[in-house]
Formats: structure tokens, sequence, C-alpha cells
């Protein structure tokens, strides 16, 4: 695939390692039975979904966990229950981000939210590197500061008409099947990576 010249990555399996059945476990632990029929990778209660956009705030999302389920639980526990869901970096991905980010117009299109940013962010600064993970990207895109999330189209050309980026020399790298078929309907190239795949072994044949 000739011709890229910018790259847009996701985090979550892709840079980032997460579980949901951890998460899952995790929220049992604290008495919440089946998390699962109000957040999954692709199916969520609207209050997960607007954490992920940032229309509501951490002490918002806490209460609104509390009515859901109809548990008096404190704020610690729901943090960890939903921190649970992350595992650690993958190292190995991140250092081809950091020996290629000068060859490509590097990016991160990332669904998160404020709880699991702050998370992550402080785990890369106290266990990955010495250096601020934003600096690895022109410039990270996250679902909870722009007010929308994947797999909407428009989020894609979004960051696109905002960097001034040509589509179709654009790689855009998701493990999530609707994520990748919303960014090539907007004329994206894309790598889906699949379980058992990985950013430094794969990317190469999309370059």
């Amino acid at each position: 695939m000739a011709g890229i010249k910018n790259l847009i990555f996701d985090l979550g399996n892709v840079l980032y390692d997460i579980d949901f059945k951890k998460m899952n476990a995790a929220f049992t632990s604290i008495g919440i039975e089946g998390i699962d029929k109000h957040f999954t990778l692709n199916k969520s209660h609207p209050l997960f979904l607007d954490l992920e956009m940032g229309f509501v705030n951490e002490s918002e999302f806490y209460e609104g966990v509390r009515d859901l389920v109809n548990l008096s639980l404190s704020n610690e526990q729901i943090q960890f229950a939903w921190n649970a869901l992350l595992v650690g970096f993958r190292k190995n991905s991140i250092e081809w981000i950091k020996q290629n980010n000068i060859k490509y117009n590097t990016f991160l299109y990332s669904n998160t939210n404020q709880i699991h940013h702050d998370y992550f962010i402080q785990e890369f600064e106290n266990k990955v590197a010495n250096y601020p993970f934003a600096s690895l990207f022109k410039k990270p895109y996250y679902s909870h500061e722009m007010g929308m999330r994947k797999p909407d189209p428009a989020s894609f050309t979004f960051i696109l008409e905002k960097e001034g980026l040509v589509a179709s020399e654009t790689l855009f790298i998701d493990d999530n099947e609707p994520n990748i078929i919303a960014a090539a309907s907007v004329g994206l190239q894309v790598l889906h990576l699949k379980e058992g795949m990985t950013v430094e072994k794969d990317i190469a044949a999309y370059l």
C-alpha cells in the first residue's frame, strides 16, 4: 500500500491491552452482577456513552452507576472496578511508534474517558517511559475531549479536516470492526488489528 504519509492509531488492544472479563469480575466483586448488560465494546447504556463523550463528569458518572444498579457504593469502589478494564501498555508497539513517528505524521484516536485517561497517562509515566505519552503523536484525540466517538464517521472527518490530512494517504489502525468500517467509509486506508496481531509485526505490509 504505497503513499501512506499519516498514521492514526487506536489505543485499546492496539497500543494498550484491555480485558472486559477482568472488568466484569471486578464489578462482580463489589456487588454488581452483569455489568456487561450495561457496557460492552459495541453496546453501552447512555451513561457510559455520555462519559466517553465528556457529557458527564466523574462525579456524575459514579452517581449514575449507583442509580443504575441501586447500590450504595463508594466512588473508590466504582473506580477500582471501572479501571480493572485496563491491563497495560504494549511496550514493543510503543517502541515502534517512537522509532517511526518522524517518518509518518502520527496520531492517536481513542474512545475513552477522563477516569481511564488519568489512569493510563500516570501508568505510562510511572512504568513505561521517561517522556510524556502525548509526545509520541502530533496530537492525541480522545472521545471525551472531542464530544464524539467512534464509529461515527463524522469523528474521522473531523480529525482529517482539523489536521489537513488526505484520507487516501492516511492509515487507521483499530481492533474493532465497526470502527474499521466507519473509517473506510470516509476514504481512510485501514488495518484491522485482530487478536494475535501487533503493530510492530503486522503494520509493515500496509506501508
